[in-house]
């Protein structure tokens, strides 16, 4: 999705010259088209990810268009009191762009790997979290905040996600079905629907129909429209990232307040750095996030679900 995010930049910038690129001398191979389209609006600020924040506040202060690039742990844990003080107390309309989320960047291991910046971001009051799951809704997120007067943080992975349709979603109704069945639910975001499409296939070879819901904005999150589209059945929630995040405590806030008394399980990474070097796939394997893993997870719940109706029965 990387190339994607750079094509919409583009475009954006040939219908307003106030767009700024800034990044944090990464990115080359992919924004070389930019930087000559945007010429001295190209900013390569080099290894100084706090100072780039600090000159991506004012710019939007005087009405400049800011987005900021780079790999998702350098552009968030490594800046974020700048963010919080220069963009996010601010209210300044800063787009930030952190690519490689959760293990995208595979085996160049936990300095590299993004598991916490989710919740970095969604914390900090008023910035807007987004997790797209394929380049259709990476368009639509980027079209949907252009012109938000608030910050907004792209947690964007390598890959270009599965091919599915995304319908007009505002941020308010970012939750909504991409494969439909009616015995549970997988919920899910960013590069965890794909992998949740794959596991629906294994369910349904052992005849459970699995439902796959997307959530592509996981701050705000939009528990109304999720609470619409979960199946009457066990939930299993999928994010590639540490406990904790706004993801899955938005999933289960959902839940919680609308009654839900159906089975639920969570699967997000070990709360620990990647004891193993290996590629992107490898790490979602050992972290239990693939799609056999889903699918397991799902079966579990289903027969933990069983057994509690057999129970009060």
């Amino acid at each position: 999705m990387r190339n994607r995010i750079i094509e919409l930049i583009e475009a954006a910038n040939a219908l307003d010259p106030r767009v700024v690129f800034l990044t944090g001398d990464l990115g080359f191979s992919v924004v070389e088209p930019l930087q000559a389209a945007l010429g001295e609006r190209f900013v390569n600020v080099g290894v100084a990810e706090a100072n780039m924040m600090s000159i991506a506040g004012p710019l939007a202060a005087l009405g400049f268009r800011p987005f900021v690039y780079s790999i998702g742990p350098f552009v968030t844990a490594r800046c974020l009191e700048q963010i919080r003080n220069d963009i996010v107390y601010q209210n300044r309309a800063v787009r930030i762009i952190g690519v490689g989320s959760g293990f995208s960047y595979g085996s160049l291991g936990p300095s590299h790997h993004a598991l916490e910046d989710a919740h970095l971001m969604a914390a900090l009051p008023g910035m807007i979290v987004a997790n797209p799951g394929n380049v259709a809704e990476l368009d639509r997120f980027f079209a949907l905040t252009l012109d938000e007067a608030q910050p907004a943080y792209f947690r964007i992975p390598r890959e270009s996600g599965a091919a599915f349709p995304v319908p007009m979603f505002s941020l308010d109704t970012a939750a909504y079905v991409v494969r439909d069945g009616d015995e549970l639910t997988l919920v899910a975001c960013g590069v965890g629907v794909a992998d949740a499409l794959l596991a629906a296939e294994r369910l349904e070879r052992d005849g459970l129909s699995a439902r796959v819901v997307s959530v592509p904005v996981v701050a705000p999150f939009p528990k109304t429209a999720l609470a619409r589209v979960i199946a009457d059945g066990p939930v299993v929630s999928v994010f590639e990232g540490f406990p904790g995040n706004p993801f899955s405590v938005g999933v289960v806030a959902t839940l919680f307040e609308n009654g839900f008394r159906n089975a639920y399980a969570e699967l997000v990474a070990p709360h620990a750095f990647a004891h193993i070097v290996g590629d992107t796939q490898a790490l979602r394997r050992d972290a239990g996030l693939d799609a056999r893993a889903i699918a397991e997870a799902a079966r579990r719940v289903v027969r933990n679900g069983a057994s509690r109706r057999m129970a009060r029965s």
